[in-house]
């Protein structure tokens, strides 16, 4: 008992010794309650609160929730004992005081965003919730906290009431406004995609002045994650989304259709009126009888002569666009209650373009490609049955051929003049092929130069034979 005694006297006769032992036992009651937190309080809250919720909350979260909920109980405790203390300076008493305050606001900001995160990973495990996002009201949630905690801390520290700090603000809300406009615009931004449900996760979204295209995998408060289809990563501020044109193709999984809309060219000089001699090959194709008789309100081929065909104007491209309409109806892969049109457009040096205007009845895009590329197929290789011809510009083949083949068979059976002739023509009328399609002065120069050339040369030959 004297030996307590003696401690306590040695202690008390210089106040720096009593300040220094009660430090100590501020910080050593501080660790021990701690330590009994870290290892008792944290099982004791994961096994009460957390054992019938364990499908909705994510691994490690609970453990990660319960420390943050046990990091109260030190400062609690410090700011406890400071209550049989009071031999301790009043400025260091207010200091730790002001101190332990601090520290419980900030794990108190912590411990609430720890809650917020765990309500947004448990929102997006909802199966029947998986295409929206909280998260930008989330990260709202997470700024109101911090300028909660924020305010708070400066009135303790300050020692005046919140009201006087937050009236304080208001003096400064232009410079506040000033500071969080890039926090302000998305947030404006991300509740009126979130209200409107016209954004969701999934989305395969397209903006063309950013040259983006692919689907949406966040949703934030400031920015917008987009996964392209070349699997490059693309993040677009959230208020591009309310002031630039984008297309959302979510509309078209939703409808179960994917549109095509290609055209192909036919060569004009191909289109002509029907006759006997040119529907002998067109009714050996399966199901154009049928169409040839609503064409024909049911008469009989051969109770009809070709002038007929000429009378009624039905030519070979008519009934090369009701024979493709009646072929894409048949077909199971084309969505049978929408739009099926074959219809012909503006004709250009091309030649006339034939849209195929039809939806698809799957919208997945490998069934979607197999399926546009089979309808063009079967078009490219029908369409001479029906006397028509596929345009395509004169290719370097094309000329090739027609510079080698026929032209070395004239020379050899026909006469220098006459072959003259034929070289004039052929070379005019190529000048003119390149004129309306390439539409340049040095082309033109060189195939004048060129047909001055053969000109000159066949009639020295001609000359020299006479």
């Amino acid at each position: 008992m004297n030996y307590f005694n003696d401690i306590q006297h040695f202690i008390e006769n210089k106040p720096a010794r009593s300040i220094a032992v009660n430090l100590l036992v501020l910080i050593v009651a501080g660790l021990v309650a701690h330590l009994i937190c870290k290892f008792f309080v944290v099982r004791v809250v994961r096994k009460v609160f957390f054992s019938s919720h364990k499908n909705q909350v994510p691994l490690d979260k609970d453990v990660r929730l319960s420390e943050k909920l046990s990091n109260f109980i030190p400062v609690i405790t410090v700011y406890f004992l400071l209550q049989f203390m009071p031999d301790l300076p009043e400025h260091l008493l207010i200091a730790i005081k002001t101190i332990c305050g601090i520290l419980f606001m900030v794990y108190l900001s912590l411990f609430f965003n720890e809650v917020l995160e765990i309500v947004n990973i448990s929102y997006v495990k909802k199966s029947k919730r998986k295409n929206h996002s909280i998260k930008g009201y989330i990260q709202v949630g997470k700024i109101l906290v911090h300028i909660i905690s924020a305010i708070m801390i400066l009135a303790i520290m300050s020692n005046k009431s919140p009201a006087i700090i937050i009236s304080s603000l208001g003096a400064v809300a232009a410079v506040l406004m000033l500071v969080f406009q890039h926090t302000l615009l998305p947030l404006v931004a991300n509740i009126q995609l979130s209200s409107n449900d016209v954004l969701q996760l999934g989305d395969w979204i397209e903006l063309p002045a950013n040259n983006i295209s692919g689907e949406v995998i966040d949703i934030a408060l400031h920015t917008i994650t987009i996964r392209n289809w070349d699997n490059t990563l693309s993040r677009v501020p959230t208020k591009t989304f309310l002031t630039e044109t984008y297309t959302n193709w979510q509309a078209m999984f939703s409808s179960g259709a994917r549109r095509i809309m290609r055209s192909f060219y036919l060569d004009q000089t191909s289109i002509r009126f029907v006759d006997h001699a040119m529907l002998e090959p067109m009714v050996q194709v399966r199901g154009i009888s049928e169409q040839l008789s609503k064409l024909m309100d049911g008469r009989e081929l051969s109770a009809v002569g070709d002038r007929w065909f000429v009378e009624n104007g039905m030519t070979n491209l008519m009934v090369f666009r009701h024979y493709l309409t009646a072929w894409l109806t048949q077909r199971e892969d084309i969505h049978k209650d929408m739009y099926i049109v074959v219809r012909s457009l503006k004709p250009s040096a091309e030649g006339l373009p034939i849209e195929i205007y039809c939806f698809t009845s799957s919208v997945l895009w490998v069934d979607y490609e197999n399926t546009q590329s089979a309808i063009f197929e079967y078009i490219y290789a029908i369409a001479n049955v029906f006397s028509l011809r596929i345009y395509q510009r004169p290719s370097g083949s094309d000329l090739s051929f027609l510079s080698q083949g026929p032209v070395r068979q004239a020379a050899e059976s026909e006469p220098q003049p006459a072959l003259l002739n034929k070289w004039i023509l052929c070379c005019g009328t190529m000048k003119t092929v390149v004129s309306d399609n390439i539409k340049s002065m040095r082309y033109m120069l060189a195939y004048d130069g060129v047909l001055s050339g053969i000109s000159v040369f066949y009639q020295n030959s001609a000359d020299k034979t006479e």
